[in-house]
């Protein structure tokens, strides 16, 4: 058992996080409380511990602890701290201990918006007037768990007895950025990074073409005006080494009367590409950038 921290003198115990106190309605905010509790922390330090695990502000772990928003990296990272199996903060420990014949099926856990793959083990079907935090149903020929307020009421809701999460490993994807404005190129990095990429910006179509030669990138998103000239030659030569690679070309030229909206047409057409005119929102066009490398939000 991880043994209580000591007493943080700063540590908001009421005023701004006086609401710590109150239950949350999230099913995971309530087991990482009672895990936490566990552990030995008093209910009103449970934000700032969160806070110095995952390197957040008090501000921001209490955030999460009242709606509830833990992604899947979140969960490994308390895990990892904890040295525990990543299920383990989310078990709510069952009076109903499993059926030696229960056997675990594959399942998908909903949280924030995310699938992901579990094995769960599952008891009996729930009565009219009988709850369980976590239920699961059949979705055609798999098993989805969730909480029991967002699962279908129409279909049969079945105990969730014991929940084992596997976090799903991969590296992340690499996109190239070839924008020539360093604050719009700073902005685009920042907004790719929160999203879960690793990004690389580019100022000159020549950096960008050597470093894609050494390791092609997973997607791109280039600027058609750099510098006096366009971004035509270098659209040609990612798409001859990558035929498939998302391509996303960004332009404010037409606007600005240094391109003719027929030539850029023309290019999207021929070298299937993508194009967003400026100003544009980061998060369509993150959201674009997804959809194409077949990610789900």
């Amino acid at each position: 058992m991880i043994e209580p921290k000591h007493s943080d003198p700063h540590d908001p115990a009421a005023g701004d996080f006086a609401g710590e106190e109150q239950q949350p309605t999230s099913v995971i905010s309530r087991r990482l409380h009672a895990f936490f509790s566990a552990q030995g922390w008093p209910r009103h330090k449970h934000s700032s511990q969160l806070a110095v695990i995952l390197g957040l502000s008090r501000s921001g772990a209490f955030r999460k602890f009242q709606d509830g928003s833990f992604s899947s990296a979140d969960l490994l990272a308390l895990a990892q701290y904890f040295q525990v199996d990543v299920s383990t903060p989310l078990s709510n420990q069952p009076s109903q201990a499993p059926r030696e014949s229960a056997d675990a099926v594959t399942a998908q856990m909903q949280m924030g918006g995310r699938s992901l793959a579990c094995m769960a083990t599952l008891g009996t079907e729930l009565g009219p007037h009988e709850h369980c935090e976590l239920v699961a149903t059949r979705d055609g020929s798999e098993w989805r768990v969730q909480a029991y307020a967002e699962a279908p009421a129409t279909a049969p809701r079945h105990r969730v007895l014991h929940l084992s999460i596997t976090p799903l490993q991969r590296p992340l994807p690499r996109i190239a950025i070839l924008e020539d404005s360093a604050d719009l190129a700073a902005n685009l990095k920042e907004a790719f990074t929160r999203s879960g990429y690793h990004a690389s910006t580019f100022a000159s179509a020549a950096d960008l073409s050597y470093e894609a030669a050494v390791a092609p990138f997973d997607a791109y998103v280039v600027d058609w005006w750099l510098g006096g000239q366009t971004a035509a030659d270098a659209l040609r030569a990612i798409r001859r080494a990558q035929p498939t690679a998302p391509l996303i070309l960004t332009t404010g030229a037409i606007a600005s009367g240094n391109a003719a909206e027929e030539e850029i047409a023309r290019m999207a057409l021929t070298l299937r590409i993508q194009v967003i005119e400026k100003p544009f929102r980061l998060a369509l066009l993150i959201s674009q950038v997804k959809q194409l490398l077949g990610e789900s939000s």
